[in-house]
């Protein structure tokens, strides 16, 4: 919300300085975050939630950042209350 404001307060100003080139500034922005998005976001259609530390941990960039702890071989994950979150179901007790 602060951007928001702050944009719409000086979006005037800007354009009376910059004219058209307002516009090809927020076209550069624009462009900017299309390439994060192509880059660094990774498609997740039709992935289940529980492959998603799959996902990370294959991308390119994101493996860098994601450790063995934070990725579950086979996905079998159950959430629940409690001061464990998590927990494989494979090792759980029945």
């Amino acid at each position: 919300m602060l951007f928001t404001f702050l944009v719409a307060q000086v979006f005037l100003n800007m354009l009376c300085h910059l004219k058209f080139g307002l516009f090809l500034f927020f076209a550069f922005f624009m462009l900017v975050m299309s390439f994060f998005i192509y880059f660094f976001l990774p498609e997740t259609k039709g992935i289940p939630i529980e492959e998603m530390g799959r996902v990370w941990k294959t991308h390119w960039f994101w493996s860098h950042y994601v450790g063995e702890d934070d990725f579950v071989p086979g996905g079998n994950v159950e959430m629940h209350k409690g001061s464990n979150a998590t927990k494989n179901v494979n090792n759980a007790p029945n």
